[in-house]
């Protein structure tokens, strides 16, 4: 494992950003990139990017998950990896991935996507548009219950400006966009399903955005509102509403929200997806439309699901044990 680097911060609570960057001793972790991408016509696509660090059966191992949408079609082109004792898994202040397979690097002015699957393969330039964020308070989220150990640190750069190419079942296409990239991590136990969650990423086309944590089974939320110049302050004060309900896997999730955000922008807003989204290994996925009273879209929202959230049964959450 001589190409993870490890911390010695705790996690929580956090030091820098680039501390809680690294490889930590305890706790799952994991490393996230999402985003929106249209080529020259207008199609639209969507990315996702997952190094996580679990431990199952007393075993710590790793998980790759690259995924790729084409909103068109709905049609979700996905692949996944475990790699165990650490075998080519990369995570240095420069770099995280799997050598050979897919990584991101990270510079000052920039951060570069490669990955690729059966059909599709992904290679983006990401400029920094704004600087990285805390989340929550001070950078810790508390994850649901109300327990010192059920935590996690929480830093993100919300807004990167995306170009490159995109191949999918053959074709390529030049596309641009926006990402967002996720570091989090902590001591809570996965395996409970009161640390379930619901995760909207609102990116408004007027390049501010809002990160919204919510644990409707617990009855608690969090989250951050970031401006146009990269200003960050907690947001907690908002209401979501879902709208509707689907099923992936057999498992309920909801679909179609009513968020109101006190105090921020035009404050109501319906989150309402663009597609039927899709189950990954152990979280559902989808992009929605951000619109506004008028019903006018002013923004896209990458929604995250876990199936803890309004299941009572949760098999996924076996493949994350607390390190």
């Amino acid at each position: 494992m001589i190409n993870i680097h490890y911390t010695t911060s705790p996690g929580v609570p956090p030091r820098s950003k680039e501390e809680e960057f690294l490889c930590h001793k305890i706790g799952p972790e994991w490393w996230y990139a999402t985003g929106y991408l249209k080529d020259e016509s207008g199609k639209l696509f969507t990315f996702q990017f997952t190094l996580a660090k679990m431990r199952l059966f007393g075993v710590k191992f790793h998980i790759l998950m690259t995924a790729v949408t084409d909103l068109q079609t709905g049609k979700h082109h996905y692949a996944q990896q475990s790699i165990f004792f650490g075998k080519n898994v990369i995570i240095t202040p420069n770099q995280i991935g799997v050598d050979g397979i897919a990584a991101m690097t990270f510079g000052k002015q920039q951060l570069g996507l490669n990955m690729g699957g059966k059909d599709y393969a992904l290679s983006l330039e990401l400029g920094i548009v704004k600087p990285a964020v805390w989340h929550c308070e001070n950078g810790v989220l508390r994850m649901g219950i109300d327990k010192p150990k059920e935590k996690t640190y929480y830093w993100s750069y919300t807004n990167l400006a995306a170009s490159g190419q995109l191949t999918l079942e053959g074709k390529a296409y030049q596309v641009t966009g926006k990402g967002w990239f996720d570091r989090q991590g902590g001591p809570y136990n996965p395996l409970d399903d009161r640390t379930s969650w619901e995760w909207f990423s609102l990116r408004f086309f007027d390049d501010e955005e809002a990160m919204l944590f919510s644990f409707p089974q617990d009855r608690y939320q969090d989250g951050t509102f970031i401006d146009q110049v990269g200003q960050a302050r907690r947001l907690n004060e908002y209401t979501i509403t879902p709208l509707g309900w689907t099923k992936a896997g057999g498992y309920k999730f909801s679909f179609g929200w009513r968020v109101e955000l006190k105090g921020v922008k035009a404050e109501q807003y319906t989150i309402t997806p663009k597609i039927d989204g899709q189950l990954n290994l152990f979280y559902f996925e989808l992009l929605a439309d951000i619109k506004d009273s008028a019903g006018t879209t002013v923004g896209y929202c990458v929604v995250e699901l876990l199936p803890g959230v309004y299941n009572k049964s949760n098999p996924f959450a076996a493949f994350a044990r607390t390190g």
